[in-house]
C-alpha cells in the first residue's frame, strides 16, 4: 500500500504583448488566471495572456522538465522566461506531461490507495490499457476482471477523483443519468477554456482495482501501476486528439481494440488478480437499500477540481427570467 496526499495542479504558459518572442512557463496549485493576475500587477504596463494550461498530479516535475527542455532558450536562469514561440513553448509543456506525470512517475510494484479527496490527473500514451479489477463478493477469494480500456491518443488525461459518496460517480457502462455530462468541462471560471473532449465516465467502487499497463509497442520496462479504491472513485477519460473508429464516430476509452493482450499486460493483470482481499470493500451490484445508490448526486465541477471554484468576494451577476 503506498498513500499520499494526491492534488491536481497546473503547468502553464504565459505571453505579454510588452515582452515580444518571450513566454513564461511556469506552475501553480491555483488556477493559471490568478497566477497571471498577480505578475500583472507588477511593472510590466500590459497583463499576461493565458496560451496554454495542463492539469497535472506532477506540476513541480513536468514544470522541471519543460524546463530543461528550454534552457537553451532561457534568458535569466533565476527567471522563468524563454525565448521561444508560443508553439514551441506548449510542444515542450505537453511532452514533459507525457515524460513526468505518464505511467513511470508511479512506483511500480506497489498499491496506491485513493482516498476520499484524492485528485489524480495521468497522462498517457496511445496504445496503454488500463484493467478494472473487483471482487464479486466479500466471501470470493478470486477477483475476476470486470473491464478493459485502451487509450487512443497521446497525450490523452485519465482523471481519478476519489469521493465520500457512491451517489456522486457515474458510469457510461451502467447507463446512469448525467453520465454522458463532463464534470469539468472547463478549465477556468468564465467557461472559455474547454477541457478536452470527455471520451469516458466510468467509476471504481471500494475495494476494486485499476492497472495501468504499458502499451505493447513500449520498448521500456513494461513496468505498470496498480491504483486500489478505498472510497468511491468517478473516472473521467479525455481527449484533445479524438481518433476515429471504422464507423466514422470517435473512439471511447471502452472500445479497445487489441486482437488480444500481450504477455507483459497479462503478467501485469495477475499481479492484480493475486493481490489480498481489499481492506475496504463495497459490492457493485446487489447493493440493498442500506447503501447509496450510484449516479443520484451532480455535483459542480469545483466539487471536483477546487481550483475553478469562483473567488471568494467575487461579484456573481444574477438574470432574472421574466
Amino acid at each position: 500500500m503506498k498513500k499520499t496526499n494526491n492534488s491536481i495542479g497546473f503547468v502553464y504558459v504565459l505571453s505579454n504583448p510588452t515582452l515580444p518572442g518571450l513566454v513564461k512557463v511556469g506552475l501553480t496549485t491555483r488556477l493559471p488566471e490568478d497566477r497571471s493576475l498577480e505578475l500583472s500587477n507588477t511593472s510590466v504596463p500590459t497583463p499576461f495572456e493565458v496560451v496554454f494550461r495542463i492539469a497535472t498530479s506532477r506540476p513541480c516535475d513536468v514544470e522541471k522538465l519543460a524546463h530543461d527542455l528550454l534552457i537553451e532558450h532561457r534568458v535569466n536562469p533565476k527567471r522563468e522566461f524563454f525565448k521561444v514561440s508560443i508553439d514551441d513553448a506548449i510542444a515542450a509543456v505537453r511532452y514533459a506531461a507525457i515524460e513526468a506525470a505518464g505511467i513511470d512517475s508511479w512506483e511500480s510494484g506497489v498499491v496506491h490507495n485513493l482516498c476520499a479527496n484524492d485528485r489524480v490527473a495521468l497522462s498517457l500514451e496511445a496504445g496503454q490499457v488500463f484493467a478494472l479489477i473487483s471482487y464479486p463478493d466479500m466471501f470470493s477469494n478470486n477477483a475476476e476482471i470486470i473491464d478493459i480500456w485502451q487509450v487512443h491518443s497521446s497525450g490523452d488525461q485519465l482523471e481519478l477523483y476519489a469521493v465520500n459518496s457512491a451517489s456522486n460517480v457515474y458510469s457510461f457502462s451502467n447507463y446512469h443519468p448525467y453520465s454522458e455530462e463532463d464534470p469539468v468541462p472547463y478549465l477556468d471560471r468564465e467557461g472559455k477554456v474547454v477541457n478536452g473532449m470527455m471520451n469516458g465516465r466510468e467509476m471504481l467502487v471500494s475495494g476494486e482495482l485499476l492497472i495501468w499497463i504499458p502499451s505493447m509497442h513500449d520498448t521500456n520496462d513494461q513496468k505498470s501501476a496498480i491504483f486500489e479504491a478505498d472510497h468511491p472513485v468517478q473516472i473521467v477519460s479525455r481527449t484533445w486528439s479524438p481518433k476515429l473508429g471504422p464507423h466514422g464516430l470517435p473512439l471511447l476509452m471502452n472500445d479497445f481494440l487489441y486482437k488480444s493482450v500481450w504477455p507483459e499486460a497479462k503478467r501485469a493483470i495477475n499481479e492484480g488478480l493475486s493481490l489480498p482481499f481489499p481492506r475496504t470493500w463495497a459490492p457493485r451490484e446487489n447493493r440493498g437499500v442500506e447503501l447509496e445508490e450510484f449516479g443520484t448526486s451532480p455535483q459542480s465541477p469545483d466539487f471536483w477540481l477546487p481550483p475553478v471554484k469562483t473567488k471568494v468576494g467575487k461579484k456573481v451577476k444574477l438574470v432574472q427570467k421574466t
